[in-house]
């Protein structure tokens, strides 16, 4: 299942992404969400940096670790987010601008 066929027959995301530009300039990027209640985070749970368009996890540009959230005993949403380095993100582009997609 490709990302937008994701979107349609998505009922309910249990993280939600912030402030997602249409398109962002090379560079630091800080990548703010949201885990719902229902949302139960993992040590292992990384978000990824993709092309728009991607179709396997595999994809991915770069990703991070997730960081836990302060209080796993919540019930309520909370806010997090990541900054992803500009150094980091490899793109193979003469476009000065990117697209991307996130993932947790």
């Amino acid at each position: 299942m490709t990302s937008s066929q994701r979107e349609r027959h998505s009922n309910f995301s249990q993280v939600l992404f912030n402030n997602v530009e249409k398109f962002y300039i090379p560079g630091d990027v800080v990548c703010c969400y949201t885990l719902t209640e229902k949302f139960v985070p993992r040590p292992k749970d990384w978000v990824g940096v993709f092309k728009v368009g991607w179709e396997t996890t595999q994809e991915y540009y770069t990703f991070m670790w997730a960081p836990m959230p302060d209080d796993l005993n919540t019930e309520s949403a909370t806010q997090q987010k990541i900054q992803f380095k500009g150094r980091k993100i490899k793109i193979n582009t003469r476009s000065k601008t990117h697209d991307w997609d996130s993932l947790l």
